[in-house]
């Protein structure tokens, strides 16, 4: 249900330059990578070494009308008891389009002797499958875990890196476009019966992106 959720708000995501301008065509871009550079929040105070984390990503002005809203579907494993590799591939159809999502990264964890409250992310994600333009994300942050009664939060900051390359014959597009998100990061978790419920934001001086979440820890 919730990845049918999912899957029903990303209608509201645009990636096609057809009806734009050049203002237009960079806030496309831009939110595209905004959007890829979630990564999963993954507790490393817990013993489980799995997490499977489906939600959607919105932001919170509208853009032409609209409130564009994204699908995200993340894996986490834990490797070691300071590190986890994470993952997105998953597509998506809105409009006539068919986006593919594909990527990796890894979380280090660290703090004092006894607890690991820190963690390092960095993680590349590929935006393939559109008609318009193809785009490489990379990004990196660092976040501090804060536990408060029956809540987990996850604060810091992080820097989004971007190249987007436009395929040819679309006339309201440069050929490239590359640049640096910088954003501060929250996000807020608590359990719900057997799985974790969550919501975050990301914020940058130009727009603000929210996201939700359901968390299911395997084993």
């Amino acid at each position: 249900m919730m990845m049918l959720t999912c899957i029903l708000h990303s209608q509201s995501a645009e990636f096609t330059f057809d009806n734009g301008d050049d203002g237009f065509v960079r806030s496309v871009v831009n939110r595209s990578a905004f959007w890829l550079s979630d990564s999963p929040a993954m507790n490393p105070t817990t013993s489980n070494r799995v997490i499977l984390q489906p939600g959607f990503s919105s932001s919170l002005t509208r853009l032409w009308g609209e409130y564009w809203t994204y699908p995200n579907l993340d894996i986490g494993i834990k490797v070691t008891r300071n590190l986890a590799v994470t993952g997105k591939l998953f597509g998506f159809s809105t409009g006539k389009e068919s986006p593919q999502i594909l990527g990796a990264g890894f979380q280090y964890y660290f703090g004092g002797t006894d607890t690991l409250d820190w963690s390092t992310s960095i993680q590349r994600v590929d935006l393939k499958g559109l008609n318009h333009f193809r785009l490489t994300s990379l990004t990196l942050d660092i976040r501090k875990w804060i536990s408060w009664k029956f809540i987990h939060f996850r604060l810091g900051m992080g820097s989004n890196f971007f190249k987007e390359v436009s395929y040819s014959g679309n006339h309201n597009a440069p050929a490239a476009m590359e640049g640096q998100i910088n954003f501060i990061g929250v996000d807020a978790l608590m359990r719900y019966t057997i799985v974790n419920i969550g919501a975050g934001t990301r914020i940058h001086p130009g727009w603000t992106m929210v996201t939700f979440f359901i968390q299911k820890e395997l084993f």
